[in-house]
């Protein structure tokens, strides 16, 4: 077939053409890429260029703890380092001593076996966050082959043939055995037989090694890591101190308020805490552990937030994010959007790991998906009123045939437009819903929104709760808030609970820890919460 030189012309034009569209639709999906990528949460995986973590660790906890930094520094490139190791009451008072005196370089985290040494830390300001890794009991531990008969706590205190150790009450071992002691009233001779004590577990372990002790009372996990160091057993447990198994030492990593490098930190505490990480090594000598969240660089969040946390949340929760080394991805909606989302997700990887509902009522929709909920906070409904208007309206009946532009939110779509449905469909407002419904001049999915366009002149009055318009300072020179009949439809309680099928529960513990931290809560006060003593609903 011959073509005239018009038509090849023409058809090299088109496939030119075509050439260049496909190639700007390349140029397209690569920037459309990139800006997606950008908008991402800021977590990325951690930067260890010339970063020393220093580690504060426990002495009858340090062989796992070694070998554990000793992994991640391989995996991740990072520079880990124990600078220092001793009893964790030792411990905690040289970490209190650096805090109190602004030393810039000491501990980044510490790994003590006192949960409540961790828990002071914890209220004193000087520990950030906590992550429980692991359980030990306290025993009474011989050399191997000793022909020591020991079967009790009372069998050793009461035999003054026998030379036993325990450490000082600086180390929560010393601590344990005493607390033990008193309740079983052994508390005087344990004190008075003992012919030794010492400020950490490795050393009392060593004297029995040597012979220079015939006991002492040490972890179950002491004799567990000084075995596995040995080609044969060198130690072994005579008894346990607590045989009703009532009280066991609890060891947790605590990342310091005043580390440099708190993402780095953070990140190490996750790999320690990890099964699939951490679990291993702490089984080897012979811990329990406390079950963490799979090991992942950067983990990916989804959370589902009702729209009235915004002003609050949305800042703490992306600080949250950029510190814990984590993408979240936020959803901030009317709770009827969120519920009706969470039943039509079928993508897990998609699903919600936790939900903050504006009310109990939108949470028990969906309750079978997440853990007990826990109430955090309340809010009133009120009416917000455009100052001009406000001398004319006391109540909502004042509204009916005042020619105002009222603003409602939708009941299926919020739980505030649920609530205020409620509200003025009981008494003392029974019937005012549909009438005032019909003169209503917008319904919206949000408060925030009805408060916007009330502020913009688009209202005369909304229905909101009152921290849609305490939040902003500003909003309250120019919009009067009206109390309602207080009931419990006129008052929102919101909770908060973990999925179920979250593979980071722990991340997620922690993330409700910030939001119902003190300053976290004063905040929720000022926007016009009111807090609540947490519980289980």
């Amino acid at each position: 077939m011959i073509f005239s030189r018009t038509t090849q012309n023409n058809r090299n034009g088109r496939a030119s053409v075509a050439l260049l569209l496909g190639l700007a639709s390349i140029v397209v999906v690569f920037l459309l890429l990139t800006f997606s990528l950008r908008l991402r949460p800021d977590a990325r995986r951690t930067t260890a260029d010339n970063v020393q973590i220093n580690v504060y660790c426990a002495a009858g906890v340090a062989r796992p703890v070694e070998q554990l930094v000793n992994e991640f520094n391989a995996l991740m490139g990072t520079h880990l380092e124990i600078v220092r190791t001793g009893g964790s009451g030792e411990l905690a008072g040289q970490i209190a001593t650096e805090f109190q005196s602004g030393v810039q370089r000491g501990a980044d985290l510490c790994i003590l076996a006192d949960d409540l040494l961790l828990e002071k830390g914890q209220n004193d300001g000087m520990f950030r966050e906590v992550f429980p890794l692991a359980v030990q009991k306290p025993v009474i531990a011989v050399a191997a082959g000793s022909d020591w008969d020991i079967q009790s706590l009372s069998d050793l205190v009461s035999r003054t043939e026998i030379s036993y150790g325990l450490t000082s009450e600086r180390a929560a071992i010393g601590k344990m055995a005493r607390a033990i002691a008193k309740r079983d009233q052994l508390l005087i001779p344990l004190e008075v037989n003992r012919k030794t004590d010492s400020e950490n577990v490795m050393t009392l372990a060593q004297a029995l090694i040597t012979g220079s002790l015939d006991a002492a009372i040490v972890w179950d996990t002491t004799v567990n890591q000084l075995n596995q160091g040995s080609d044969q057993p060198v130690l072994e447990i005579a008894a346990y101190v607590d045989p009703q198994d009532q009280i066991a030492g609890r060891v947790g990593l605590a990342v310091l308020a005043t580390s440099s490098h708190p993402t780095l930190a953070i990140q190490f505490a996750r790999f320690m805490s990890a099964p699939d990480t951490g679990g291993p090594a702490f089984h080897r000598f012979g811990f329990v552990t406390h079950p963490g969240d799979h090991w992942e660089e950067v983990p990916e969040v989804h959370l589902f937030m009702g729209s009235m946390f915004t002003p609050v949340l949305e800042e703490r929760v992306r600080h949250f994010g950029e510190r814990h080394g984590v993408n979240i991805y936020s959803r901030w909606e009317g709770c009827g959007k969120l519920v009706a989302s969470i039943h039509s997700i079928n993508d897990p990887e998609l699903f919600p790991d936790a939900f903050f509902a504006c009310d109990t009522h939108f949470m028990k929709q969906v309750q079978e998906y997440f853990q007990a909920p826990i109430s955090v906070s309340s809010n009133d409904i009120v009416m917000a009123i455009e100052e001009t208007q406000a001398s004319q309206i006391r109540s909502p009946k004042d509204l009916l045939n005042a020619n105002l532009r009222i603003g409602l939110c939708d009941p299926d779509q919020s739980a505030l437009g649920w609530l205020t449905q409620q509200l003025l469909s009981s008494t003392p407002y029974q019937a005012l819903y549909e009438k005032i419904q019909e003169q209503s001049a917008v319904t919206v999915d949000a408060g925030p929104t009805l408060v916007s366009q009330l502020t913009a002149g688009g209202l005369d009055v909304a229905f909101v709760y009152r921290s849609n318009v305490m939040a902003d300072p500003h909003l309250t020179k120019n919009i009067k808030i009206i109390p309602l009949h207080h009931s419990r439809a006129s008052q929102a309680v919101q909770p908060w609970a973990i999925s179920k099928s979250t593979k980071n529960p722990e991340l997620m513990r922690r993330l409700f820890e910030m939001i119902i931290r003190s300053d976290t809560m004063n905040s929720f006060e000022k926007a016009g919460f009111r807090v609540k003593a947490t519980e289980k609903d």
